[in-house]
């Protein structure tokens, strides 16, 4: 996957040049074309980077357990709080805001019934007293701006006695009320009108903060406010306020008040908005206008605390009080989390150290148990386990010792194996035996016969234990005294009466024979062991100038020469085996070795043991050995074995394993 990813991520790399360099070269269109594939693989090289890294952290950082409580603890625990802490500050910022946008909408719908109030006074005043709109102006405190009219005829159709409320008149906007009076020719109505201008708005604000009114189309509401046409390019370059100063202001209406000083450090700007309703005057069409400003916390606070009077800064108190306690559990808490997780990693950190003693065969350490927990429990079991294994050993040693006569045979019979082997110039050779048990009743040697000529032996030794290993060591002795004796067995006169066959020797003047070493063989076995005893025996010399392997086989399993080219040839010529019948002829044969030809030879016990799908068989050996074969000799010789044991999967071996392995070098 990491490969495959840096081959994404070069291709990426190659792509995005080349789009570079098409840009360069002005071939837009090409490059262009390049986008869609370069966006693709940049995707799918992020996927793969972020698979990697999450195997990355599975694999590495999440193999300590400490690191995996903590990871929980951030999914469990912190994950949570921060997602709470997070909901809980959005809802506040928007109830805030929205509380802000509020206070700022009622305060001017409140100068609106307090107009409509005053209007509903001056209209009483010209009803009773019969006053001018005059002198009831010149008495107003609350609006010395406002306006006072008595309309009749020009009073739009959709007014209504009662109305109060921000209106659009002649492309300007107004706090308007309206009441109707009786008069002698009719009914009229009282109208007071105060400008919605800087010093206004500046009463609404005064506490709050900042306050802008915006248009939902700057040349629309631009001109309803002041009066104004828009350009014929649609751009409002300057408008005017109702004290008739110019602003350049292309984005903004009517901004008055100032953002109050911040009473601490977390007392941020909040900033607010809203959509302020209007009433076009002309016809009581709705019109809608956009408020927005900023504010801070605690000047929100104060408004709203305004009614409690002297206990304000009681209320603050007890708030920093009861984040400071919020704090204090919090903290609790995550140290209490935090000494609750050491316990539980303290735990597994001494069991993982207990393990790795036990790994090294000390079984004398043992772990201190501090706590009185279910992971203590754990680790005094471990404990009371390491004790009991070490009386185990004690025990094993014992048993040992009762066996130290078997180990004594063992060293003696490993003796017998060759330890060395040189081969020859042009054959090199490898043999190994596995017993079953202590000792092995296989047999193989390679008999040196000087630097030209080499002999193979291999066989198998009929029973298991002690009895077989004391006859493979006979076999072993009586092979070896042909070679150190260099003698050639000569075929002696056999008497008609008795048919008794005897053997002379003479100094060797050939090369040895392996069918009259089989037959000397045969001979002594019988008349030195029980009847039922006996064994298999191949027997064979490479001639190093010819490249000859003479042999004969003593019913042994078949040996296999394993060609270059796959051919197979096995080598069956003999006869019976040694040590059942008495004065049995064997033959031999001389077989060519080319360069690279495998022989293999065996035991039973490479190829008889069974699962539940059948024999291993010499064919499944060979398979093994052919798909090995330019390996070293020992190489081939443990993936065979280790095939074998495969095989036959946790069950014990069932026999003596033996498989000796030459090869034509040269």
């Amino acid at each position: 996957m990491a490969r495959f990813t840096l081959y994404v991520a070069g291709m990426e790399l190659l792509l995005s040049g080349l789009k570079w360099a098409f840009k360069l070269a002005g071939v837009q269109s090409v490059a262009d074309s390049l986008s869609g594939w370069t966006g693709f693989l940049g995707f799918f090289l992020s996927l793969l980077l972020i698979f990697l890294t999450l195997r990355w952290f599975r694999n590495h950082v999440m193999w300590s357990v400490r690191n995996r409580l903590i990871v929980t603890y951030l999914f469990i625990g912190a994950l949570p709080i921060t997602l709470a802490v997070a909901m809980a500050a959005g809802s506040l910022y928007l109830a805030v805001e929205h509380l802000a946008t509020f206070l700022a909408m009622s305060e001017i719908r409140a100068q609106g019934q307090r107009l409509a109030g005053a209007n509903l006074a001056a209209a009483e005043a010209i009803e009773k007293r019969h006053s001018t709109p005059q002198q009831v102006m010149a008495s107003d405190v609350l609006f010395p701006g406002r306006s006072i009219t008595i309309v009749k005829d020009t009073a739009p159709s959709w007014l209504k006695d009662g109305f109060a409320g921000l209106v659009c008149d002649q492309k300007r906007l107004y706090l308007r009320a309206v009441n109707s009076v009786p008069t002698p020719k009719g009914s009229s109505m009282v109208v007071s009108s105060v400008p919605l201008d800087r010093n206004l708005l500046g009463k609404i604000v005064s506490k709050l903060g900042s306050l802008t009114i915006s248009p939902q189309q700057v040349q629309e509401t631009a001109s309803c406010m002041y009066g104004i046409s828009a350009p014929a390019d649609g751009k409002v370059l300057s408008v005017t306020s109702a004290e008739g100063q110019g602003k350049d202001r292309p984005d903004s209406i009517l901004s008055v008040g100032t953002l109050p000083e911040p009473q601490a450090s977390f007392d941020r700007e909040l900033p607010y908005g809203g959509i302020l309703e209007s009433t076009n005057w002309d016809d009581g069409a709705k019109r809608f206008e956009f408020l927005s400003g900023s504010t801070r916390p605690s000047a929100l606070y104060t408004l709203l605390s305004a009614s409690t009077g002297d206990y304000t800064g009681v209320i603050g108190v007890i708030l920093v009080a009861a984040a400071i306690a919020f704090a204090i559990v919090v903290l609790i808490a995550l140290i209490i989390g935090i000494r609750l997780m050491r316990t539980i990693t303290y735990s597994v950190a001494n069991l993982y150290k207990a393990t790795e003693h036990i790994n090294r065969g000390d079984f004398t350490h043992r772990i201190k148990v501090r706590q009185k927990d279910q992971l203590a429990a754990l680790q005094t079991a471990f404990n009371s386990m390491t004790e009991s294994l070490q009386k185990l050993l004690v025990e094993q040693k014992e048993k040992e010792r009762l066996q130290s006569e078997l180990e004594i045979a063992h060293e003696v019979q490993a003796q017998l194996f060759p330890q060395a082997v040189s081969g020859t110039r042009t054959l090199e050779l490898h043999g190994v035996c596995r017993p079953a048990r202590i000792v092995s009743g296989d047999y193989y040697d390679f008999l040196s016969y000087g630097p030209d000529l080499m002999g193979i032996a291999v066989g198998d030794v009929s029973g298991k234990g002690i009895s077989a290993a004391l006859l493979m060591a006979t076999i072993h002795s009586a092979v070896r005294a042909y070679e150190q004796e260099q003698l050639a067995p000569v075929t002696a006169i056999s008497g008609r009466a008795s048919h008794a066959r005897t053997a002379m020797v003479a100094p060797r003047v050939a090369r040895p024979s392996p069918a009259q070493m089989l037959w000397l063989l045969n001979r002594h076995i019988y008349q030195t062991t029980q009847p039922e005893k006996y064994a298999t025996l191949f027997l064979g010399f490479y001639d190093d100038e010819d490249r000859r392997l003479t042999y004969s086989n003593a019913g042994h399993l078949p040996p296999i020469i394993l060609g270059e080219d796959g051919s197979t040839r096995r080598l069956e010529t003999g006869g019976m085996v040694v040590g059942l019948f008495d004065d049995r002829e064997y033959e031999e044969q001389t077989v060519q070795l080319h360069p690279g030809d495998l022989f293999i030879a065996f035991s039973d016990g490479m190829t008889e043991p069974e699962n539940e799908f059948g024999e291993f068989g010499d064919q499944r050996l060979l398979e093994t050995i052919a798909s090995q074969r330019h390996l070293p000799l020992d190489r081939i010789s443990d993936h065979a074995i280790a095939a074998v044991q495969d095989w036959i999967g946790s069950t014990e071996q069932p026999d003596d394993v033996t498989l000796v392995l030459a090869r034509r070098i040269g």
